[in-house]
């Protein structure tokens, strides 16, 4: 079992970096295994996520377990808050 986490280190938003980093922290934090994939760096990758997401305009940060869909940051972050963050990685 694996976290993946797509990515994209190309944005000029700050708050996109500090949710990316909050999910890696978090993940650390549960010592779950993870990957992150960055889209900017293979346009085909973002393609892929937005494959597995079911949705055409998603943007990164998105989490899967391997490959099922578990959400993005908005969802992760109530995840966090509500303390479920390992059922919604369904690791739990």
């Amino acid at each position: 079992m694996t976290i993946i986490v797509y990515i994209t280190s190309v944005t000029f938003k700050k708050e996109l970096h500090t949710q990316q980093g909050h999910i890696e922290t978090v993940l650390k934090a549960k010592q779950l295994p993870y990957q992150l994939i960055d889209i900017a760096q293979d346009a085909s990758k973002k393609d892929e996520m937005r494959e597995k997401c079911g949705n055409d305009t998603a943007v990164a940060p998105q989490i899967f377990n391997e490959d099922f869909y578990c959400g993005d940051y908005k969802t992760f972050q109530q995840a966090v808050e509500e303390d479920r963050v390992l059922s919604f990685l369904k690791v739990a």
